[in-house]
């Protein structure tokens, strides 16, 4: 089973070089990203599209692990990104079968 710590560094190495191909390892088929400041509520492909895109210019840091089990996973981290500046991410990840099935996400501007 993948930790969230594994996971989110995945994405953060994925948003640097435009290539989601090994984070979608790490979703279930049915995964959803759910964004509760956004509305967003976007399946794994289309995740997986955002991540990769070059017009997407975003970054991840200062991962802090605050609760991991067999079932979640709730982080907090920087992000910065260029359609929204700086800001700081609370994410609860839902585990399934060994991997991550959704992501619901929360975000502050700085």
């Amino acid at each position: 089973m993948a930790s969230v710590t594994e996971l989110v560094n995945t994405w953060k190495e994925a948003l640097a070089n435009k290539d989601s191909s090994r984070l979608a390892e790490f979703f279930t088929e049915d995964f959803r990203f759910v964004g509760a400041t956004t509305g967003r509520n976007n399946t794994k492909q289309e995740t997986l599209d955002i991540v990769a895109s070059k017009d997407n210019s975003m970054s991840i840091d200062n991962l802090e692990v605050i609760y991991e089990n067999d079932e979640v996973g709730v982080v907090l981290h920087d992000a910065d990104s260029s359609e929204r500046g700086k800001g700081k991410v609370m994410a609860v990840y839902t585990k399934k079968d060994g991997k991550f099935s959704q992501a619901r996400v929360i975000r502050a501007t700085l």
